[in-house]
């Protein structure tokens, strides 16, 4: 979106508006493409101008939290006996495939018969073993499917635009009238889309720090082991500090 400019308003070029909104410039630039963010394209070649009021007006947005209202939606999840408030972002371990469906399935499964709106990001082959067993116990899986209750995602080799697509899906959602969420995340997708460690450590970081506690939304990482190295999943349980506020031993999985 362009807009006019105004004798008394401060432009700013991409790179100063990038550093004021701590983002990329290829950020500003996918935002303006898009229509998200306002800006100015002055002169034969069309540079994009921002005024500061437009971008405080957009971080105050990004930054102020989407929920549901409070007397409308639960406070909490409880799975295996275990009660996880809205808002908490859980990491899991596991070390073979039967180990990845012992919180995916029922944590999902759950969610969908209460009616959270739910995400799976994972690679093709994984969402298809994890979909394959919720078939089994719900037969409401295909309208789910069709209704967008359930939400399917190979993920984003980068970590910021993954970032951008999870929040602006809760966003839409709640403004639709979804009141919680669910995110069940197996990590392998990051590595299959080349996605470097540190990048995923960038990654996690940034999510957890953006979108995890924003919303009304319990988040579950599950790491198969056999792909990460020991100091990838030490740094990953580090990013998960909410996993500590329970007994660990109940989030490993054999």
């Amino acid at each position: 979106m362009t807009v006019r400019p105004d004798q008394n308003s401060e432009l700013l070029n991409i790179k100063e508006a990038a550093a004021l909104l701590k983002v990329s410039e290829a950020s500003l630039r996918r935002w303006t493409n898009s229509g998200r963010l306002a800006c100015l394209r002055l002169g034969a070649k069309r540079e994009r101008r921002f005024r500061r009021e437009d971008l405080m007006a957009f971080l105050e947005e990004r930054e102020a939290p989407v929920t549901a209202p409070k007397s409308n939606r639960p406070t909490e999840v409880l799975l295996e006996g275990i009660a996880i408030e809205y808002g908490n972002h859980i990491c899991t371990l596991y070390e073979n495939d039967l180990g990845r469906l012992k919180w995916s399935v029922p944590f999902l499964v759950d969610g969908l018969r209460n009616g959270d709106n739910c995400f799976l990001v994972g690679t093709k082959a994984v969402r298809e073993e994890i979909l394959g067993h919720i078939a089994e116990v719900w037969d409401k899986l295909p309208r789910a499917l069709d209704q967008g209750l359930l939400v399917q995602s190979d993920g984003i080799p980068d970590g910021e635009a993954m970032c951008r697509f999870v929040e602006h899906s809760l966003v839409m959602a709640t403004r639709s009238g979804m009141r919680s969420f669910r995110l069940l995340g197996d990590m392998s997708w990051c590595l299959a889309l080349g996605m470097t460690y540190d990048e995923l450590l960038a990654y996690e970081v940034r999510y957890n720090h953006e979108i995890a506690h924003r919303f009304p939304l319990v988040s579950v990482c599950q790491y198969d082991v056999r792909d990460f190295s020991g100091p990838a999943v030490l740094n990953a349980l580090k990013c998960h500090e909410d996993t500590f506020n329970f007994s660990l031993s109940r989030f490993l999985a054999s």
